[in-house]
């Protein structure tokens, strides 16, 4: 069922136009929504990254180069995550429990690329970017626990190819994505005239 949510990260990256950190990271925590429940779920991821988004941001003043940064935001990330099973623990939610079933290499890289976006675009382009990814996340869920496309696979997984033909004719546009059309829509409205005299005969 990888396949079928990856495909569903490129229609809505490629054709819709969400923006997402990461190229596979939606499929990933699709696969840890498997293991939890969907609500759980989105409320663990979202609670280790915004703790981890807090601790990466004092790490900025510290001046670090990437790679001892990456280290020390990953390490910072599994203690989170520890921490979160234990207190869910002493709670008696044992759902929290799940949170150690997050691939915690792409959380620490989802923290790193959202900081930067925070820092070199502003907040409200980082959040989006968050949400975007969550919500390619939550659908790509939705289809890969899909009962009768996981028997569809299972049974006839020639599918696939089928699959591979749709993405290479995908791979192959290069024209606008539905929320670009949204965002441009003024200048369809208001067609560009040239300044008066632009096309004037030029004089002898």
């Amino acid at each position: 069922m990888v396949p079928l949510g990856a495909f569903v990260m490129l229609l809505l990256r490629n054709v819709i136009g969400i923006k997402t950190f990461g190229t596979f990271m939606p499929v990933l925590i699709a696969l840890a929504f498997r293991e939890t429940n969907i609500l759980a779920g989105i409320i663990l991821f979202t609670l280790v990254v915004s703790l981890g988004l807090l601790a990466r941001f004092y790490l900025e003043r510290l001046r670090l180069l990437m790679v001892p940064r990456l280290t020390a935001v990953l390490t910072l990330v599994v203690l989170l995550m520890a921490m979160v099973s234990v207190v869910s623990h002493k709670l008696g939610l044992e759902v929290g429990l799940s949170v150690s079933l997050f691939p915690m290499i792409i959380i620490t890289m989802t923290i790193e690329r959202m900081s930067v976006a925070w820092d070199e675009r502003g907040p409200g382009y980082a959040i989006r970017e968050g949400i975007g990814s969550l919500v390619i996340a939550t659908l790509c869920y939705l289809v890969m626990t899909w009962d009768r496309a996981e028997h569809l696979i299972f049974v006839f997984p020639e599918l696939l190819l089928v699959l591979f033909g749709v993405t290479l004719l995908i791979g192959r546009y290069s024209g606008y994505r539905l929320t670009e059309l949204f965002r441009f829509r003024a200048l369809a409205r208001d067609p560009i005239t040239p300044p008066p005299g632009k096309d004037a005969e030029p004089q002898a």
